[in-house]
């Protein structure tokens, strides 16, 4: 099957992941510190890395950077292992590069299931690949129309920063010329204001998005703000520190509220036993192009802000609200080329968001199957 090498000093832990993995197939290479780990991985080029973060010496964040900062490695899919609580480790490690995390005690269930999601990601990028090898002329077509993508996108965000502010005019913070947006907003929400009294549904409000805030906060949304019921984020690439693509991260972090509003409903049913309420759902959409930031000095008394603004941020609130079906994750077709091999498009739609007047191609997905 596999080649996995596992670093763990906990000999307990060691000896059950090994056993895990054993049982799935897998080839498996052991070390009980971050130093023998890394001679394993250069000179085995194994499919996947296992690696608790706390070691003595090279601890799990030294290994990491080490596998993501080597020419030939750096594509090797990377698990953390903590028995951390806290999320500053847990996206520490998201943001170094890592592809997934699992707690301990480690769960042979879920370590089989996160390592079958990796191996499958890997060879869906060796799949497309061997495709780009083979059809070499498409290729080049290809690259040839995205670099003329590129230049428009360019020449759109540098319009756009001319007509942004001056400092001398107003408070002008910051522009990025590439960014990936996500909106994700609560539906029915009709039926909720009926259903619920205003303190009640603030409640209800409150546990989804502050849980949405700490899944955002863990995949390294540069911002995130709240736009009436809903939650505003936006992920960037940072020049100079090692990270996962501005668009997988976000894209994980629409995973992850899906999977938070799933969890709603068994604490709706304890909150407010009895009580016929609408199944709680939310819409999250994903789209890329320039954003400017704006900086708000503490209006009405309050803290200054920075506040993402421009037409990727309106696309991206747009495209949520005007999607047709009940799909909770939308991507724009910018962000769906940028995670391709990462998501599995379900189905696309053409809208007419309400200041264009072409259509707008969107693609609902979901994360690979494992």
């Amino acid at each position: 099957m596999a080649l996995i090498v596992v670093a763990e000093d906990d000999p307990g832990t060691l000896r059950l992941i090994e056993a895990a993995l054993h049982l799935q197939g897998h080839s498996v290479l052991t070390s009980n510190n971050g130093h023998s780990a890394w001679l394993s991985i250069r000179q085995y080029k194994p499919d996947l890395v296992v690696s608790d973060i706390n070691m003595p010496g090279v601890n799990g964040f030294d290994l990491l950077r080490a596998v993501r900062e080597h020419g030939a490695l750096n594509q090797t899919p990377f698990i953390l292992l903590t028995s951390l609580q806290e999320r500053r480790d847990m996206r520490h490690g998201m943001t170094l590069g890592a592809d997934d995390y699992l707690t301990k005690p480690v769960h042979p269930r879920e370590l089989a299931d996160a390592v079958a999601a990796q191996l499958n990601r890997k060879a869906m990028r060796a799949a497309a690949l061997e495709l780009q090898v083979k059809e070499a002329v498409s290729e080049a077509l290809d690259e040839q129309a995205w670099t003329l993508q590129e230049q428009y996108e360019q020449r759109l965000a540098r319009e756009l920063s001319e007509q942004w502010p001056g400092e001398a005019q107003g408070n002008r913070e910051a522009f990025h010329p590439l960014a990936t947006v996500l909106f994700a907003d609560l539906r029915n929400d009709v039926e909720w204001v009926r259903a619920l009294a205003p303190q009640q549904l603030a409640t209800v409000l409150k546990r989804f998005y502050e849980g949405g805030g700490d899944t955002v906060h863990l995949f390294g949304a540069a911002t995130a703000h709240f736009v009436g019921d809903g939650l505003l984020a936006m992920f960037t690439d940072r020049p100079g520190i090692t990270t996962a693509h501005q668009g997988l991260r976000a894209v994980k972090a629409a995973f992850g509220l899906r999977n938070s509003a799933s969890a709603m409903q068994a604490w709706l049913a304890q909150q407010f036993p009895g009580m016929r309420l609408p199944r709680f759902e939310v819409g999250i959409a994903l789209h890329s192009g320039p954003v400017a930031m704006m900086r708000l000095d503490g209006l009405l008394g309050g803290t200054e802000q920075l506040l993402p603004v421009g037409e990727t941020v309106v696309n991206a609130l747009a495209m949520q609200r005007h999607t047709p079906g009940s799909h909770p994750v939308t991507v724009s077709i910018p962000v769906l080329r940028a995670v391709t091999g990462a998501v599995q498009p379900v189905s696309r739609h053409f809208i007419t968001l309400p200041h264009h007047t072409e259509v707008t191609e969107v693609c609902a997905v979901d994360p690979l199957p494992v």
